[in-house]
């Protein structure tokens, strides 16, 4: 079987003569022939049927090949945003409820709800199709912002309450720092007076009394004119021997320790130390190591004043050291 050549291709002069299949029988050569249109038209037809195309039908166009269209692929829905906007609420709410976190929660929510618009704006356009998603993401991105912002209050007002609280309590305890050091400074003030009234107390005329918190009263007596004896040692010239006399009375309910008291420290008018005269008559005395309540006990001892400073002159009684009392001064002539 013979293919037929196309009407505009070229044609040799023994093709010239040959009927076209493919064009229409011409009328004017019909009618020159004597023979009706439908006659001569026939066998071409015929032909043309019995040899279709190799290239497909004609569409329109007499003599020009067709070919269907390629079928297009349809464009894949724009779901990212919507899935992004879902995650990104799931994750700014849950942030917004944790303490610690919740001031970061602010972005993702923000986000949710910005990708959540745009992907409910391409599923009204038809280029999306998980509007779902798309509104769950706006959803949970304005729960997670305002969950942030009532979380971000709570804990903006507790931490507020507890800094009011430490201030309440470093003004608490600044006044009472202040009171404690005005008690301590009083407290010293008031033990600095009462020593300064004690120092006071305990220096006396002789003659006078001391009595001590522990009911302890200690007396001096007049001085005494003494006569040494022959056996005194070194007996000083151009000096007033007087002899004193301390007399202490326990008038306390308890024993009085006076281990180590009776000590007397005699200067004269000069602040020289005096000694004591021993002359081996017998007539030194000195003070128990303990007194009953209600009793008491003298000691007495010899002491020779330089004339040219014997008035005035003081005495000391001493406790010594294992004692917590002061000594009493009292200070005299010695006529």
């Amino acid at each position: 079987m013979t293919t037929p050549a196309p009407p505009d291709s070229p044609k040799s002069a023994g093709e010239a003569a040959e009927a076209n299949p493919w064009a229409p029988p011409v009328p004017d050569q019909a009618a020159d022939r004597g023979e009706a249109p439908g006659q001569a038209a026939a066998p071409a037809a015929a032909q043309a049927q019995a040899t279709p195309p190799a290239s497909g039908p004609v569409q329109g166009v007499p003599g020009v090949p067709y070919w269907p269209p390629y079928p297009m692929a349809a464009p894949q829905p724009r779901n990212g945003l919507g899935v992004a906007a879902m995650v990104l609420g799931i994750v700014g709410t849950v942030l917004s409820l944790t303490i610690i976190l919740f001031w970061m929660s602010w972005i993702p929510a923000l986000l949710a709800v910005i990708f959540g618009a745009v992907g409910l704006g391409y599923v009204r356009k038809g280029q999306a199709t998980n509007k779902a998603m798309a509104l769950s993401g706006v959803i949970l991105g304005i729960a997670g912002l305002l969950v942030s912002v009532g979380t971000g209050a709570v804990v903006a007002t507790r931490v507020h309450a507890v800094n009011e609280e430490r201030r309440a309590e470093e003004k608490a305890a600044r006044i009472r720092s202040e009171e404690r050091v005005a008690k301590e400074k009083e407290r010293v003030e008031e033990e600095q007076r009462r020593r300064a009234a004690d120092e006071k107390a305990r220096r006396l005329a002789i003659g006078q009394s001391y009595t001590y918190e522990d009911g302890l009263k200690v007396t001096l007596a007049a001085p005494e004119p003494y006569v040494p004896k022959e056996t005194v040692f070194e007996a000083p010239k151009n000096a007033t021997i007087i002899q004193l006399k301390v007399t202490v009375v326990n008038t306390g309910s308890q024993d009085i320790s006076l281990y180590g008291s009776g000590l007397l420290f005699v200067k004269d008018a000069k602040g020289a130390l005096v000694f004591e005269l021993f002359d081996g008559s017998g007539r030194r005395t000195s003070l128990p190591g303990s007194l009953a309540p209600g009793k008491e006990a003298t000691a007495q001892s010899a002491y020779a004043l330089p004339n040219d400073a014997a008035a005035p002159f003081t005495v000391e009684l001493d406790h010594g050291s294992g004692l917590q009392r002061k000594g009493v001064t009292w200070s005299g002539s010695p006529s």
